[in-house]
């Protein structure tokens, strides 16, 4: 058959292996095929950095606190920047943009590996380095996902994001299971060797994809920015269904997804393992949400319920993430994180199908941006939860915010009828 991509531009008449492959098939698009192995490696690159940042201010400090303040530094530009450059993608071309956000991240990385190196590392610079970082994340994360929509068939949506979210969800299994077992071997310059390596190749392989479609349908806009940065939150706020994700998606990243960075006190204080081992607890997450992803990729557009999909995703990673922190055994705890993990592939692959099925072509970068702008409640969450952490300890500060999370779910399903009933 010919393959053709969403401007109607023949790509081949041969049907490679994973086309034919219901979970793989969106991979024919060649363009989107390296973009998913690229984001492969940025997505390893951030779960191991977190990690590891974490660890060495642990390290260094001793502080609940302080580690959740460099996972707030690494997720606070998702804000104000990520809304920015999603309005920017819906103005040029999104590849560039990716470019140079890449050419920043791994210029950064490659700056501490070198003062790791050296012996002159202090904690100023793990925090420069975070939200330097961070930056170059918050412009990935809007932009690229917009992007996955301009790349492949409006039928391999579904098939696409929920590969991306695989990608995402599988790579912060393999990331943190990396980092521990390098931090445990070689320290944190192995650590930060072997990033540098995985953002340099993902260049590389980002600079191979072509001219894309969205360069050659980007409009040329007379609007300012700050005007087209208010539509899109006017548009997104007034779309019912796009509400309901984004309140759903600030609860999930304000109550919930914090308990991420405190990860090594769990490991440390809680269970009295080392970095090995906080490794392999902490990517156990990501294992379940792999599986799930996958088996949504295979399900692709035979799912129709997308909205009850996503919020009961979100209802299961929150219970789980409340029997983790109850856990002090640590076979317990992989398996509460695995079956957390689960309920993550879920929340995160229907958040971005639901919302690119919704809104109209022309407001795809800024809806995304608007996505990003709800995720950046995590870094708010990280502080609050490492304030908690601080006072009452770990446990009790991501126990008690999965549950308030849970009980606001609970509302949102009894009172958006129209989000747990959202279908294509």
């Amino acid at each position: 058959m010919t393959l053709q991509n969403p401007t109607g531009q023949h790509l081949s008449t041969y049907t490679p292996w994973y086309a034919r492959v219901p979970t793989l098939h969106s991979l024919a698009q060649r363009d989107w095929r390296i973009l998913w192995l690229a984001g492969h490696l940025w997505h390893l690159a951030f779960w191991m950095d977190l990690l590891v940042l974490g660890w060495l201010v642990l390290e260094l400090t001793g502080s609940p606190f302080l580690v959740s303040l460099i996972g707030t530094f690494r997720l606070l530009p998702l804000g104000l920047t990520g809304f920015i450059f999603g309005s920017l993608g819906d103005r040029f071309p999104k590849h560039r943009i990716l470019v140079v956000a890449q050419v920043v991240n791994t210029t950064a990385t490659i700056g501490l590996a070198a003062m790791l190196l050296l012996g002159t590392t202090q904690l100023w610079h793990l925090y420069l380095t975070a939200l330097i970082t961070g930056t170059a994340w918050a412009t990935d994360f809007p932009v690229r996902r917009a992007l996955i929509r301009d790349l492949v068939p409006e039928e391999s949506v579904v098939n696409a994001v929920a590969l991306d979210a695989a990608s995402l969800t599988g790579m912060s299994m393999v990331g943190r299971f990396v980092g521990g077992g390098l931090l445990a071997v070689t320290g944190a310059q192995g650590s930060y060797l072997f990033l540098c390596l995985c953002y340099l190749v993902g260049l590389v392989m980002l600079l191979r994809v072509s001219v894309t479609p969205s360069d050659a349908t980007v409009q040329p806009h007379r609007d300012s920015l700050l005007k087209e940065i208010r539509e899109g939150l006017v548009y997104a706020w007034s779309t019912p269904i796009v509400r309901g994700v984004l309140l759903v998606t600030v609860f999930f990243n304000l109550l919930v997804a914090p308990y991420l960075q405190l990860t090594p006190v769990f490991a440390r204080e809680v269970l009295g393992v080392g970095p090995a081992l906080m490794g392999l607890m902490s990517g156990m997450d990501g294992m379940g949400a792999l599986l799930g992803s996958m088996a949504l990729a295979s399900m692709g557009a035979n799912i129709r319920r997308l909205g009850a999909v996503f919020l009961a995703g979100t209802l299961i990673v929150s219970l789980g993430i409340v029997l983790f922190s109850a856990s002090t055994i640590y076979l317990l705890s992989l398996a509460t994180l695995f079956f957390a993990g689960i309920g993550l592939s879920g929340f995160a692959t229907m958040q971005i199908a639901i919302i690119v099925s919704t809104v109209r072509p022309d407001m795809r970068g800024r809806a995304m941006g608007v996505i990003t702008l709800a995720i950046a409640a995590m870094p708010l969450g990280m502080t609050y939860m490492g304030l908690l952490a601080d006072r009452y300890g770990a446990p009790a500060a991501v126990g008690g915010n999965a549950a308030a999370c849970l009980v606001l779910l609970l509302v949102i399903v009894a009172f958006l009828p129209g989000l747990r009933r959202f279908k294509v």
